[in-house]
């Protein structure tokens, strides 16, 4: 058995891990920076995820209320509200009054 046979017999683990305790800590350090990244972005997609269902949410609201508007303001709709306020739509035209 030469002296290089007999030097890596006696390398335990724990000698191992702790000639190359920088190294160790570097990895471990990684190690917590991928789960901190991928829980992060997790996060962020939940988030965004609810910001988009908020978004057509809206949207869906925006598009009723814009067919409401749009069939209010026809003309048969408003005589029939005017109707209902006791107002009646005249056949004659408008006079003008003072002009020149």
């Amino acid at each position: 058995m030469s002296k290089k046979d007999k030097k890596e017999s006696n390398v335990t683990p724990v000698s191992f891990l702790l000639r190359n305790a920088t190294f160790v800590c570097f990895l471990a350090l990684l190690g917590l920076v991928y789960i901190f990244n991928a829980h992060h972005s997790e996060k962020k997609i939940r988030h965004i995820n609810k910001l988009k269902l908020e978004v057509r949410d809206a949207h869906d609201k925006y598009m009723k209320i814009k067919k409401d508007v749009m069939l209010e303001s026809t003309a048969s709709e408003l005589e029939k509200a005017l109707e209902r306020k006791g107002l009646k739509n005249q056949k004659r035209i408008p006079t003008v009054i003072g002009e020149g």
